[in-house]
């Protein structure tokens, strides 16, 4: 069955999954190359049934992901290199964003420790090399390596090292992160957002052979395991230091082949994690202009191996069990929230409201400025939780980018 009524769509979504021909499982470092960089490549791959966008009008926005939940500590966050290339590559660049926050309450001198967290986006300059497995520069190094032990995908190395200055921290990251094996739900992780509208028929008899630049791309590594330092100095300009020990987390690689107010009207997001255990859910709506389509995608793994996969369109969806208005912005975010894999919270412990844009380069932030409808907002939350008969830790974040 169709996800969609009408008689020619402009949007083709992943699959649902209710097999496992439906999705492909990442256990080679070679899938876990930039996008961007290897485009192309990828491209050549296909029949194309839809033409790629005029270069000239290409945007693209891919996000290298590790998020970190220390279980002992209750110290949490994530490092993200961002990649843009804004209008067919009248501008390319880099920036590095960085945050902590704690997943509970001291209980001691909280506003002390509520100092410890920080938010950092920082602009990378001098860019040495970027190859389809590695960046590097002066001040950040993210590069994939080959792994000896065969459980594993892959080892992920990350350096960085950005002084002391008037909106910078001292930042200094030095991970391993062992990634281990990874899902993209076909074909190849990838949503379309069409030029030309195409009747269902055209869709369900060339599914695979469709591609277009213009996509929403997911890879989820949902199982990693984190080591190393990470220092900087907090707001108060305390000098602020902890490792992480096998700490687990999540991994993700996400493009946006479309400025992001195009490509999506709201997100919801979780990374769960317990010793033994992980969850992982991304959902995103499409603008009315893509029939506000909802895209939901799972996976939850044990002892390090993935247990079940799912995927649904506009049917099995985040559901906001409660809400309270933000004066500020007119959104009603939410207090209680569940997720497709049962996955349940009742008590959301809001660490940051942000804008989106603050991500993003400000040749991004300008093509929505004038947009009236837009205003992206993330609302980040988290809490210590229970799955599965566990007691962990989960980051959920929703995001509200257009009215």
């Amino acid at each position: 069955m169709f996800w969609n009524n009408k008689d020619k769509v402009r949007f083709v979504p992943v699959r649902e999954v209710k097999s496992e021909d439906d999705y492909t499982i990442v256990d080679n470092v070679e899938q876990l190359e930039w996008y961007t960089k290897s485009l192309h490549k990828h491209l050549r791959k296909k029949n194309r049934v839809i033409s790629a966008v005029k270069k000239s009008t290409e945007t693209k926005v891919e996000t290298q992901t590790v998020y970190f939940t220390d279980l002992k500590s209750g110290r949490c966050g994530f490092v993200q290199l961002l990649y843009s290339s804004v209008m067919g590559g009248i501008y390319k660049g880099f920036q590095l964003n960085f945050k902590s926050f704690r997943c509970k309450e001291s209980g001691v001198d909280e506003e002390k420790e509520s100092r410890t967290d920080v938010w950092e986006s920082f602009k990378l300059e001098d860019i040495e090399e970027f190859s389809e497995l590695k960046v590097h520069s002066s001040h950040a190094t993210f590069a994939f390596k080959e792994s000896m032990d065969s459980s594993m995908v892959s080892k992920l190395e990350i350096k960085v090292d950005i002084p002391v200055g008037n909106n910078t921290t001292g930042l200094k990251i030095n991970l391993l992160v062992d990634l281990y094996r990874g899902i993209l739900i076909n074909p190849n992780g990838c949503s379309y957002y069409l030029d030309k509208p195409l009747t269902k028929d055209e869709i369900s008899g060339q599914r695979d052979a469709i591609c277009s630049n213009r996509m929403m791309r997911h890879l989820f590594v949902p199982r990693i395991q984190c080591r190393g330092n990470i220092s900087y100095r907090s707001s108060e300009g305390d000098q602020v230091d902890f490792e992480l020990d096998e700490v687990p987390g999540l991994y993700i690689d996400a493009v946006q082949g479309l400025v992001p107010y195009n490509a999506a009207s709201r997100w919801n997001f979780l990374c769960f994690q317990s010793l033994e255990t992980s969850s992982l859910c991304m959902e995103f709506t499409t603008t009315e202009e893509y029939n506000r389509t909802t895209v939901t995608i799972w996976c939850t793994t044990r002892n390090n191996q993935i247990e079940a996969v799912g995927s649904s369109i506009n049917g099995n969806t985040v559901q906001f069990k409660a809400t309270t208005k933000d004066s500020k912005t007119g959104y009603n975010y939410p207090t209680q929230i569940s997720f497709p894999m049962g996955f349940v919270e009742h008590h959301l412990r809001l660490v940051n409201r942000y804008d989106v844009m603050g991500e993003l380069p400000s040749i991004v932030k300008s093509l929505a400025k004038n947009i009236a409808h837009i205003k992206p907002y993330i609302y980040q939350f988290c809490q210590p939780s229970d799955y599965d008969g566990e007691k962990g830790i989960s980051i959920i974040e929703s995001t509200f980018i257009s009215s």
